[in-house]
């Protein structure tokens, strides 16, 4: 007998003497169920490595972290509010969507862990108007719109319905009485599509650079961003698919985006840090723009009830303001602030973003890895979210009726930033406004600044400043590197900067020559004054 045939027979004898239970079965295990309740969930893009971030409310627990294709550029929810698209950004040569199962039911509350149903390439897609109650996507780069309709959720489920559009671009769309409306950014018009047939009905010209769509209901009228102006079209009766106006911009800053406030007041801005908000009334007509001068701010946003706007500045605060008005009710200081060319591409999302429940606003802080939760009502600060990472885009599900406020046995606030104020000697006062941020620094207007504290500010000829009072006397030049401080040469940390006819100075300089601190979170202003021009008679 060989060796093997030995071996065989040594296995075949051990196998006799084990039980006859199966001793190579696999053993049985109880199920426990995932399912769970919620008053709402937060859904998180961490643009570090595109984890989509899960958080049920009020518990502020992490429930998953789901792995997507990195770079994350937008979320977006279906009409159904059961599914999450995911787009990645435009960074490398293959794009992609990943649909989530939110599995939430905004109805009950009821609440199992998400999951990743499936995820597929798209070409520069985009994801972000439904059409017919339908969840879209837009594959920029191949000229056509999806409709997906069916079992999101199955492998074979799925319905998918192309529309062919005009060009290659960056679309705008909106559904109204069977016809498609959909804005094209390159080719600067709207081509007007029966939604039926998919056939091309119209196309109405001259609204180049077009981006942002809002809808004013009552009238069924579309509003069109456009760089020259705002393009108004109709869409009932003898308006439909027709140029009813044009609304000309009151200053240099176009509108590439609305937001819908109460009582028909639309608000209009574009991106980067915006100095001003246009609000135009649509229940009045002719229409036209109001200007509201806000301070520097990098994302606006309108309350889940339509109550209030919603203003993040670049110096760290939030402001809370009233939707049809304008006007400051508060403004709570959230974070760090940002730099003046803090601003994101295609390649993925980096700014903060502003999701709301009923009573909350949810703000994200990607360089400080958490989200600020603050009370609409109050503006108090409540508490932060720690999810890590770098948190830019947010997509809040809220319970019909729901209650997100967190109880005593949650988590606990994190303390809120200092109140921001200005200190010389034995006097502090708060601040009248936000600094500017540039650099990483604050900067002060010099005027108020020095007001505060009984100084006096002088211009003088040319662009000589002179500061003086209480035994002070300072020496000053717009764009100049030195001063002079009681008569001695000082090195200035920046120049002297002249903002819409205000000298700005940086918050080092405020401190070594005017013995003027700034105190609180760098930069972290509040109140509704925005001081640019205030000198603007004396620095011409």
């Amino acid at each position: 007998m060989n060796k093997l045939s030995a071996f065989a027979l040594s296995l075949s004898a051990l196998a006799l003497l084990l039980p006859a239970s199966g001793a190579m079965a696999h053993g049985t295990v109880e199920r426990i169920s995932e399912s769970t309740s919620a008053e709402a969930r937060l859904f998180v893009a961490d643009g570090q490595n595109g984890d989509l971030v899960t958080i049920d409310l009020p518990s502020g627990k992490t429930v998953s972290r789901l792995s997507t294709p990195a770079s994350i550029m937008s979320l977006s929810l279906a009409p159904d509010a059961r599914h999450l698209f995911v787009t990645r950004g435009r960074d490398t040569d293959k794009d992609y969507v990943t649909v989530v199962n939110t599995g939430f039911d905004p109805a009950t509350g009821a609440a199992r862990p998400p999951i990743v149903s499936r995820t597929f390439e798209g070409y520069s897609p985009d994801s972000s108007h439904p059409v017919a109650g339908l969840p879209t996507i837009a594959n920029e780069s191949k000229a056509e719109l999806l409709l997906l309709s069916g079992d999101l959720d199955s492998l074979d489920g799925v319905s998918v319905r192309k529309l062919a559009l005009a060009g290659n671009a960056h679309y705008h769309y909106a559904e109204a009485g069977g016809l498609l409306y959909v804005g094209h950014l390159q080719q600067g018009f709207v081509q007007v599509l029966d939604l039926e047939s998919g056939q091309e009905k119209t196309r109405i010209p001259g609204c180049p650079v077009l981006h942002g769509i809002a809808e004013d209901e009552p009238s069924g009228r579309l509003l069109f961003g456009c760089q020259n102006g705002t393009l108004v079209v109709g869409t009932q009766g003898a308006e439909t698919a027709k140029a009813v106006a044009r609304i000309d911009y009151p200053e240099k800053q176009r509108v590439a985006a609305f937001l819908e406030g109460k009582d028909r007041v639309f608000w209009g801005y574009t991106e980067g840090t915006l100095p001003l908000l246009y609000k135009l009334d649509a229940s009045r007509q002719p229409y036209a723009y109001e200007t509201v001068a806000i301070e520097p701010s990098i994302r606006q946003a309108v309350s889940s009830d339509q109550a209030y706007l919603l203003s993040l500045r670049r110096s760290g605060m939030l402001e809370i303001r009233d939707s049809a008005s304008g006007s400051l009710l508060r403004a709570t200081a959230i974070g760090k602030g940002w730099s003046a060319d803090f601003h994101e591409h295609v390649d993925k999302a980096v700014l903060p973003d502003i999701a709301t429940s009923a009573r909350y606003a949810y703000v994200s802080l990607p360089g400080e890895g958490r989200i600020a939760q603050v009370e609409l009502a109050s503006g108090k600060l409540v508490r932060y979210l720690e999810v890590g990472g770098e948190p830019t885009r947010l997509e809040l599900l809220e319970k019909k009726g729901g209650d997100d406020a967190p109880s005593a046995s949650e988590p606990s606030a994190s303390p809120a930033a200092a109140e921001p104020a200005l200190k010389r000697g034995d006097k502090s006062v708060p601040l009248a406004a936000a600094p500017l941020m540039q650099d990483d620094h604050a900067w002060l207007p010099l005027r108020s600044t020095a007001a505060a504290f009984g100084l006096r500010v002088q211009w003088q000829a040319g662009a000589g400043i002179a500061v003086s009072g209480e035994g002070l006397s300072v020496q000053l030049t717009i764009g100049g590197r030195t001063a002079k401080a009681g008569g001695k040469a000082a090195e200035l940390h920046a120049p002297i900067r002249l903002v819409g006819g205000s000298a700005y100075i940086q918050e080092h300089d405020l401190e070594s020559l005017l013995g003027i601190q700034l105190l609180g979170a760098g930069g972290h202003a509040h109140g509704e004054g925005h001081e640019h021009g205030e000198e603007h008679d004396h620095a011409h």
